[in-house]
């Protein structure tokens, strides 16, 4: 369970009201973890919204690339075969106040990166499905919750555009497109 004076340092539950806020710390607990500690996996199931309490946390995807490669052996003989690259892509860093995992609140209920703690880091879990029961008891408080979260994956949907174009420049060595 997380007091409310600990949830007020998050700024997506600005201005939310005491008994809310009280409900909802109900819902999470506090969980710690190691350096370099995954806390979750893109394409796992999401049952949690976790926000940072102490630390770092790091939201990155794995780019798969199929490439087709040709061993020449001998002269008339070339064997062909794909092989899949893959390279992690860091799309964001987060610290203290932030919030991740908002895959837990809309279906498909799918992760979209993997959470991995830079250093010792404290977050909380809250349980999404008793948030989301909360916000349904107080619609105008979960219209203002949701519109923040929503500002929070327009802003990691450009990081997400912006660190996978920089890839592509890379890979092809191209300035631009």
């Amino acid at each position: 369970m997380l007091t409310i004076s600990q949830l007020v340092a998050f700024p997506i539950f600005d201005g939310i009201p005491r008994d809310i806020m009280d409900r909802i710390g109900q819902a999470a607990q506090a969980l710690d973890y190691e350096a370099n500690a995954v806390i979750f996996r893109e394409g796992q199931e999401a049952s949690h919204l976790y926000g940072v309490m102490k630390g770092e946390v790091e939201l990155s995807i794995l780019f798969r690339d199929r490439v087709m490669r040709a061993d020449v052996q001998y002269e008339d003989y070339v064997r062909k075969h794909v092989e899949i690259i893959e390279k992690e892509i860091v799309i964001e860093d987060l610290g203290p106040g932030e919030i991740f995992s908002w895959s837990a609140l809309s279906a498909p209920h799918r992760l979209t990166s993997t959470a991995t703690c830079c250093r010792p880091t404290r977050v909380f879990a809250l349980e999404a499905s008793r948030l989301k029961a909360v916000l349904a008891q107080a619609p105008a408080v979960g219209y203002l919750f949701m519109q923040r979260v929503s500002e929070i994956i327009a802003r990691r949907l450009r990081n997400r555009t912006d660190k996978l174009l920089e890839s592509w420049y890379e890979a092809f060595e191209v300035e631009n497109v």
